[in-house]
């Protein structure tokens, strides 16, 4: 009797604790949020303050909060600046899109000069099986350079 009052209290319990399986990790989390007082990550900061957010992010963890949850709470009490990475929406936005506007604008400047540089030098092409003819001023001029070098 007693086993079957143990079993059907283990099946009563297990219900709200499933229910409340931990998703979010602490790991992921202390990547994401940084310290107000030192400005680094949470993982890479040991300051009395950063010990403390990863107190409440534990905390919160425990209460089954999700990854999302968390941290939405943590902007709300310190804002924006908590975020180790700028939003993708709204004026953060700019933070993505500047550095990949300025990368696809330096690879496009750098396509066209060198198309303009290659186009230059086709009209300027010199055969390399050819050697250049010398005019008899410059032929003397080489042989008494080349006899100095004999004496």
């Amino acid at each position: 009797m007693k086993l079957l009052v143990a079993a059907l209290a283990a099946l009563v319990l297990a219900a709200p604790a499933a229910a409340c399986a931990p998703r979010a990790s602490q790991a992921y989390l202390e990547t994401r949020l940084v310290c107000i007082q030192c400005h680094t990550t949470l993982d890479e900061s040991n300051s009395t303050f950063a010990v403390e957010m990863k107190n409440e992010v534990a905390r919160q963890i425990r209460l089954c909060r999700t990854n999302s949850k968390i941290i939405g709470s943590m902007v709300a009490q310190f804002g924006p600046a908590v975020l180790s990475t700028p939003q993708t929406h709204g004026f953060d936005l700019i933070a993505w899109v500047l550095p990949i506007g300025g990368i696809l604008l330096g690879a496009a400047a750098l396509a066209f000069g060198a198309r303009t540089w290659a186009r230059a030098r086709t009209g300027e092409t010199v055969d390399a099986t050819e050697s250049p003819v010398l005019t008899p001023e410059d032929d003397q001029r080489v042989d008494d350079a080349l006899a100095r070098f004999d004496d």
